[in-house]
């Protein structure tokens, strides 16, 4: 039977490696292997609708023991509970009723109906923004609830969450995809298209487009030119097959060519007229002027609602019209702007009939609004490319390391990244590990320096259950994890010297045992090194064995520090400038050069990670469209000729250490003005002799 960690690590490859379509099926049978494992009777996954201002459950797991959960109106059945959850707080509960409190009647009484002893609920959260919760729910004996338990779980959820939004954001990608299908089609369809078919046409393509869109009604509303209101013409209506005996009985009852049937739509025929959108996701949300409008379109049993006034050539012609009578759902800004192209196409078209000498100008329009759309499209698919990292360069030296990295991902052959601190050797073994023939599989990363020497054995190679103090159960290490993958060493420099030796004989032989084990264990892993210290001077001193130097040695790779790359500073800036813009929601003007070249003369000991803090920092304190960069300004002597690197290091170090006042870690101290880890800024300042006066 699998241990609770390997489940985790099976359930992160799945959801991982799983295309996004089949994402919500790994996701209903990860929850029932989490509830065999943990002993869970119920477990469910909400998400937050905000078109309705309601969650949802999307997943749900019951054990065969118990009945399954009522999954409709959850907001009414535990609503102190949501409440903390929409807060981003975990809840739990450990014994229930007891420690729920007075205020959450309600909740009460719905775990005493349904026989719920103890629960945990957590955020779902991407960022700072809660879209949902994770409940894990026992109606029987309740969980210990330990520390690793609770560990456990948030990390289920953590996964969980990543694996939503990885399966939003591509529907998201299909859905742009099948946006500019069918425009495209559409667009070229009514280039040629002759008058009198004109109408069935049109017809079939507002069906196409209402189930792209998933509504109820499509449709298209006229100017009357002579009383300057609009109507509705049913050769431009479309509805659902399974609706025809309400339209029918709608139809009947209603005599809409009667001028006062239409005086109910005064408020909406004002807004078209004055070329304004009109949408609600809930009736709710019209205004008290649009009350007849509200109380009409309840008899039709509409719940949300989007219109769109079409123009051609200045002239208004109508509007589009698309609208829901089975759910209430949102209207995001970009789905919005899609159907303006639509709703463009489909007044050019009708245009035409009309006046044919302007099809072609018309098309030309549509052409440029088709573009924007495989821009858009193509802008999606690299942000979500962007969540596995990018590399953002076109210089010599950036070209020459990126030739090496072609070249040595296709092979096995172990890997040693060579560079100074924030020079991007994750980046780069996340590049070679995602081209290899293992980027099925995740990567699996250790930072060595991260790890005192007693854990960083046990990390590597896993322990027997209680072969140290601490070791209550058996523990997988990170080669086995990786096997068939890429493990990424990181900082494999702080690697202590009386673990070397076991490195080595796994790297040649593929050989190892767990801490405290006598069974010698098998593993095939692909490794990539890093490290920012001068091994071979370790090697001299000492400090690292010779052979296991040759043996990760096999291909180097020097990444570039940026004062090497001073041409890809523009394109890096721009890159950062894009992603703090997006994350605080600021706009911000071009870079000037003057600025640009300030940057270029700049040392950057902390290389891009210091350029990624400046970018960041400035983005903070500067108002939207002016984005001023502060650059260091050292007190102490600029560098010159007679200075060597590491004076000119240890310089530059105390410069920032004093403006901080010796202060390192903290959003003030100078590992994060200097772009660096805070471990790694204690090393440098060992290394380097520098001790508070």
């Amino acid at each position: 039977m699998k241990s609770t960690r390997d489940i985790l690590f099976d359930l992160s490859a799945r959801l991982v490696s799983a295309p996004h379509d089949k994402i919500g099926k790994e996701i209903d049978a990860g929850l029932k292997r989490i509830g065999s494992s943990w002993d869970f009777d119920r477990i469910t996954l909400t998400e937050f609708f905000p078109s309705t201002n309601e969650n949802r459950v999307i997943h749900s797991y019951t054990a065969s023991r118990v009945n399954p959960a009522p999954l409709e109106k959850i907001d009414e059945s535990i609503p102190w509970i949501m409440d903390k959850l929409c807060r981003g707080e975990s809840i739990l509960l450990a014994k229930i009723p007891d420690d729920l409190p007075q205020d959450a009647a309600v909740d009460r009484q719905y775990c005493a109906r349904e026989g719920v002893t103890s629960a945990l609920s957590l955020p779902l959260t991407i960022g700072a923004t809660v879209f949902g919760g994770c409940f894990f729910a026992s109606l029987k004996k309740a969980p210990s609830w330990d520390s690793v338990m609770l560990e456990q779980l948030h990390y289920i959820s953590e996964i969980l969450a990543n694996a939503l939004e990885r399966m939003r954001a591509g529907e998201r990608m299909d859905a742009l995809s099948r946006f500019e299908h069918l425009l495209s089609r559409i667009s070229a369809k009514y280039i040629n298209l002759p008058g009198d078919q004109m109408v069935d046409v049109i017809r079939s393509d507002l069906e196409r487009l209402g189930r792209l869109v998933g509504v109820d009604r499509c449709m298209i509303y006229f100017v009357n030119k002579t009383s300057k209101t609009f109507y509705w013409d049913m050769d431009y209506f479309w509805w659902p097959e399974q609706d025809n005996a309400r339209i029918e009985s709608l139809m009947r009852s209603w005599k809409v060519r009667d001028d006062r049937f239409y005086d109910n739509f005064t408020y909406l025929f004002d807004k078209w007229t004055n070329g304004e959108i009109v949408q609600y996701s809930h009736p709710d949300q019209l205004p008290k002027e649009a009350a007849s409008l509200k109380k009409i379109y309840g008899s039709f049993g509409l719940k949300s609602y989007l219109s769109i006034p079409m123009s051609v050539a200045g002239t208004r012609l109508g509007a589009l019209l698309v609208a829901t009578t089975r759910n209430h759902r949102s209207w995001p800004e970009d789905l919005v702007q899609r159907l303006r192209l639509f709703a463009e196409v489909f007044a050019n078209a009708i245009s035409r009939k009309e006046n044919e000498g302007k099809i072609q100008s018309a098309f030309f329009e549509i052409k440029t609004l088709k573009e924007q759309i495989e821009a858009d499209y193509l802008y999606l698919t690299e942000e979500i490319k962007l969540e596995h990292g990018d590399i953002v360069g076109q210089s010599p030296a950036l070209k020459r390391m990126l030739a090496k990295v072609k070249q040595v991902a296709a092979t096995d052959a172990p890997v040693l990244l060579l560079g100074e601190t924030g020079t991007g050797k994750g980046l780069i073994a996340r590049s070679i590990h995602d081209t290899s023939k293992h980027r099925t599989r995740p990567l699996v990363q250790v930072n060595c320096a991260a790890l005192t020497p007693s854990l960083i054995e046990s990390e590597l190679f896993g322990h027997e259950k209680g072969a140290f103090t601490g070791a209550a159960t058996r523990r997988i290490g990170r080669f086995e994890q990786a096997h068939g993958t890429t493990l990424f060493l990181d900082e494999i420099g702080e690697l202590p010297l009386n673990v070397q030796p076991k490195l080595l004989r796994v790297l040649q032989e593929g050989e190892f045992e767990r801490v405290g084990g006598v069974e010698t264990l098998k593993t095939h892993v692909r490794i990539i090194a890093a490290t920012n210290r001068d091994l071979e001077k370790d090697v001299e001193d000492g400090k690292f064995r010779k052979d296991l130097w040759y043996r990760l040695c096999v291909f180097p790779i020097t990444i570039p520090p940026l004062r090497e790359r001073l041409e890809d500073i523009p394109l890096l800036v721009k890159w950062f400038v894009e992603k703090y813009s997006k994350w605080i929601g600021k706009e911000f003007n071009t870079i000037s050069k003057k600025m640009l070249d300030a940057l270029k003369r700049y040392a950057w000991p902390g290389n891009i990670r210091e350029l990624e803090n400046l970018i960041e920092r400035a983005a903070i304190t500067s108002p939207a469209g002016n984005l001023t960069i502060e650059l260091p300004t050292p007190s102490c002597p600029q560098p010159d000729q007679e200075m060597t690197l590491q004076e000119v290091e240890r310089s530059h170090l105390i410069n920032m250490l004093e403006k901080t006042d010796w202060v390192v870690e903290g959003s003030s101290g100078a590992a994060r003005r200097l772009g660096l880890n805070a471990s790694t800024l204690r090393f440098r300042m060992k290394k380097l002799g520098i001790q508070r006066p």
